[in-house]
């Protein structure tokens, strides 16, 4: 299912206009959608030893850094007015503060392909999200029928189990999960439709300041301590996730969102869960259970019924009224 979807969405891209943005849209796809993959593994690594808001923050406030830097010297504007700080910290907060922070806890208690076939519920809140609202149009009844499989397919991953064996936990990190991917849906709506004009480069670097130090904040709340002790091997797990998983994936996501409609930028979303199942198997040794792979097989049926409603199917909003469009970060 998940190749389908990859090649599908790859002949899409075949048919916009321009070799450049259709290369750049190549890139910035398959980038999302192998190295996001990877991140679970590093994540569910890095958790075992380093607290989860702490590991977060630090990874998104030096991945915002950089990023920043880099949109300095290649000569980005950034914001002019209070509006559109404002705009950018809220849909910053959201879709990294809250949806990759609950993440971060979330994972201590489940395996990480489990949790990425959870995150692929954000892709099918992004249509819904994306067409409500949306001026002269009227909701896909497919959406809803998409929104229907993925509630089915979570019920299917969920084990009843775990309240005897864990005292609940896992079901309490997969609503996490759930929450993380409204706000993270929700965040990515309201930034394609209030910030459309931004270079994805200076959105980036400023929604991983203001949703690091979230987390950072949140953090201290919980611990009173800044400074955990930290191995080598998790400090490696940290500065993946900062080079690869913010600094490269998510320059690329947001070209993506910024120039593909919400459902067809979300399709990256068959192939994650796969990349990290496979990795967690692998170098893990997590189970690959018939649960697991009805569950997630459920999940991709919605999907693929949201890749192809009409909300799917819709024209990418330039990043400027003029057209011009910026390359991501790779």
């Amino acid at each position: 299912m998940s190749i389908i979807a990859h090649f599908t969405i790859m002949n899409d891209m075949n048919r916009e206009e321009g070799a450049g943005r259709r290369a750049r849209i190549w890139i910035a796809y398959a980038t999302v959608s192998i190295v996001w993959g990877s991140t679970y593994l590093a994540i569910r690594i890095g958790v075992e030893e380093v607290p989860p808001f702490w590991m977060a923050g630090v990874r998104l406030v030096t991945a915002g850094v950089i990023l920043w830097g880099i949109a300095l010297w290649r000569g980005h504007k950034f914001p002019r007015t209070l509006r559109e700080w404002g705009w950018l910290t809220l849909t910053g907060t959201l879709i990294l503060g809250i949806a990759i922070g609950g993440m971060f806890w979330a994972i201590q208690h489940l395996d990480s392909g489990l949790a990425a076939l959870l995150a692929c519920f954000s892709p099918l809140l992004m249509a819904l999200y994306g067409s409500v609202g949306s001026e002269g149009d009227r909701l896909d009844p497919s959406i809803l029928v998409g929104l229907l499989f993925g509630l089915v397919g979570i019920a299917v991953l969920l084990d009843p189990g775990w309240s005897f064996k864990t005292g609940g936990m896992p079901f309490i990190a997969v609503a996490v999960i759930l929450v993380g991917a409204n706000a993270w849906a929700g965040g990515s709506v309201l930034s394609k439709r209030r910030l459309k004009d931004m270079p994805p480069l200076v959105s980036a670097s400023i929604h991983s300041l203001s949703g690091g130090l979230f987390l950072l904040g949140i953090d201290l709340l919980v611990r009173h301590d800044p400074l955990p002790r930290i191995s080598g091997v998790a400090w490696a797990s940290i500065l993946y996730l900062v080079i690869f998983g913010s600094v490269i994936a998510y320059s690329a996501y947001i070209y993506l969102v910024t120039h593909l409609p919400p459902a067809k930028a979300g399709t990256f979303t068959f192939i994650n869960p796969v990349v990290a199942v496979f990795l967690g198997w692998l170098i893990l040794g997590e189970p690959v259970t018939s649960r697991l792979l009805l569950g997630g097989l459920i999940i991709f049926v919605g999907l693929l019924l949201v890749r192809r409603s009409r909300t799917g199917q819709r024209a990418p909003v330039p990043m400027s009224g003029s057209g011009r469009v910026e390359k991501p970060i790779l």
